[in-house]
């Protein structure tokens, strides 16, 4: 019987000044450290047919890992998502929750205790325990239904990981999204891009948004979850190309990837 990833992850050693990178489809991601947590929009729920996905069973239990911070990005139901984020504050009254007001308010009527819910703004730096995160606008209000956020996120002694959200097409012709987001260097990118949907940017200007904000890592994000809203990332890896400055890493589900990598 194949190990599930909680096993894997609580039997993972991060050294000091590293990051592990788990992918768990869609924008759903774990960072760990040495002795710390995080999740960023965590859907796990697995409402409606089984059918629709393209992994039927969720690859977290709300039990199984516990938190110190979790991360949403926008009031979507993929990336806030109430159901789940209840059931883990049950199990874990320690965890802590971030996100846009609108993610917010969800997280509260998903019975969330309040004193453990912050809503977050552009621009705003949340600390809990050992880790940081700035948040910054990935949409102007323009092409926003919600307001949508990517985090640069940091783990004490750790580089900085930079998770887009939900962001634009035409990210890096917008001065007032690119110019916050370049002064805070992040090493790892986690990009939400797409082929077809011209809602995100496609696989050129995501790697161009990598480049440019100064990453050394750019992995791809927002596919792996809905059988009808996914592609094949090897044709992302092979826009960005190799040999340059700029590394395209894909991370298969439910696996990991540490930065930095492991000597």
């Amino acid at each position: 019987m194949q190990m599930r990833v909680a096993e894997r992850i609580k039997g993972w050693e991060v050294p000091r000044g590293s990051v592990a990178i788990w992918w768990l489809g869609q924008n759903s991601y774990l960072l760990q450290g040495p002795s710390t947590v995080i999740m960023v929009d965590p859907y796990f729920s697995r409402p409606g047919p089984r059918e629709k996905y393209v992994h039927e069973e969720a690859p977290l239990r709300a039990d199984e890992i516990g938190p110190e911070a979790v991360f949403c990005t926008h009031n979507h139901s993929d990336h806030t998502d109430p159901d789940f984020l209840s059931a883990l504050s049950q199990h874990w009254p320690a965890a802590r929750f971030y996100g846009p007001a609108e993610s917010a308010e969800a997280m509260r009527g998903a019975g969330i205790p309040g004193d453990r819910v912050t809503p977050v703004q552009a621009g705003d730096v949340v600390r809990s325990g050992e880790v940081s995160a700035l948040a910054l606008l990935s949409k102007t209000p323009q092409v926003s239904d919600v307001a949508h956020y990517g985090y640069v996120l940091q783990i004490a002694g750790a580089p900085k990981v930079y998770d887009t959200g939900d962001i634009m097409r035409g990210v890096t012709r917008e001065p007032s999204l690119m110019d916050p987001l370049r002064a805070t260097a992040p090493e790892v990118a986690l990009v939400t891009t797409s082929p077809t949907e011209v809602e995100f940017p496609d696989f050129s200007e995501a790697a161009a948004l990598a480049r440019e904000i100064g990453a050394r890592v750019v992995i791809p994000a927002h596919y792996g979850c809905f059988a009808r809203r996914t592609f094949d990332p090897a044709r992302f890896a092979a826009q960005v190309g190799s040999g340059g400055a700029l590394r395209p890493v894909i991370i298969p589900y439910c696996d990991v990837y540490q930065h930095p990598p492991a000597a």
